[in-house]
């Protein structure tokens, strides 16, 4: 599986999102609560104060209920009820309002699922104001993740795929839910080749994590076994998980967290 670059699944999945805001939003489970809140509490530092925060591919809309901030913008290419504004990631049709306005963009679990990913975060630049942040979670195409998927007929992933190609879509496909699931590792893992295809952004984090912790959560759209744990045993499985992929991490990953910030640089 290392060495497999690519991989295409059967029949492209369309997860439940009703069933998925409904768990999250319902839910008395710690092992599902504890990932969630892996997933996102760590972006709270970074939109304290932050009066324009946009949030794209919003899906089940979980992020307010997490981050506990009214301020957030729900914004999806699918118009659900909760949803604030339907936005098309790639051309990202906001107000010209907001040229230079906006504090920070979420994305969460969503960037693998645009044609054209490069242009996509080329085109949040316009509307990011000067020191700007993108906050981002992403699965992590590590060789759990691939075998996961093979197995369960998931998701597609390819290494082959040139996502700074701003031009040229890397898919095509009118479902929302095609995906390929290498592209934050295709995108941010080299540092150096990123930040000198994006001039106008620094990378300040960039870590990997969850292992256990997401295997054994139950599922946040569908619904699998897992042994029911409480928070100090969950801190304990979550250091465990930290400890392998340290040490092992093209192994064990399966999400990756990074913060982009834009620069004073005059891109457009």
């Amino acid at each position: 599986m290392f060495f497999i670059k690519e991989y295409k699944c059967k029949k492209i999945k369309e997860p439940d999102i009703y069933l998925s805001r409904k768990k999250i939003f319902q839910s008395q489970d710690k092992n599902l609560l504890y990932l969630i809140n892996s997933r996102f509490l760590w972006m709270k530092k970074f939109i304290k104060n932050k009066k324009i925060i946009i949030e794209l591919g919003s899906g089940n809309g979980c992020v307010k209920k997490v981050l506990k901030n009214k301020k957030i913008i729900l914004t999806d290419i699918v118009k659900y009820k909760w949803i604030d504004k339907k936005v098309d990631m790639i051309n990202l049709d906001l107000d010209k309002k907001l040229v230079n306005k906006v504090d920070v963009f979420i994305i969460n679990h969503s960037l693998h699922h645009s044609a054209n990913p490069a242009l996509s975060i080329q085109n949040m630049s316009k509307f990011l104001k000067k020191d700007g942040l993108i906050l981002l979670n992403e699965p992590e195409t590590s060789f759990m993740l691939k075998l996961i998927q093979m197995l369960l007929d998931d998701e597609s992933w390819s290494l082959k795929a040139n996502v700074f190609n701003k031009k040229k879509k890397i898919f095509k496909s009118s479902n929302p839910w095609v995906s390929n699931t290498a592209i934050a590792q295709l995108l941010f893992k080299d540092k150096k080749k990123f930040e000198k295809k994006f001039p106008q952004y620094a990378i300040e984090k960039n870590q990997l994590s969850e292992f256990l912790i997401f295997l054994n959560s139950g599922g946040l759209s569908s619904n699998f076994f897992h042994f029911k744990l409480n928070n100090f045993f969950l801190k304990i499985v979550d250091s465990i998980d930290k400890i392998l992929i340290y040490l092992f991490p093209s192994i064990f990953a399966l999400n990756r967290s990074v913060v982009l910030r834009k620069k004073n640089y005059k891109f457009f």
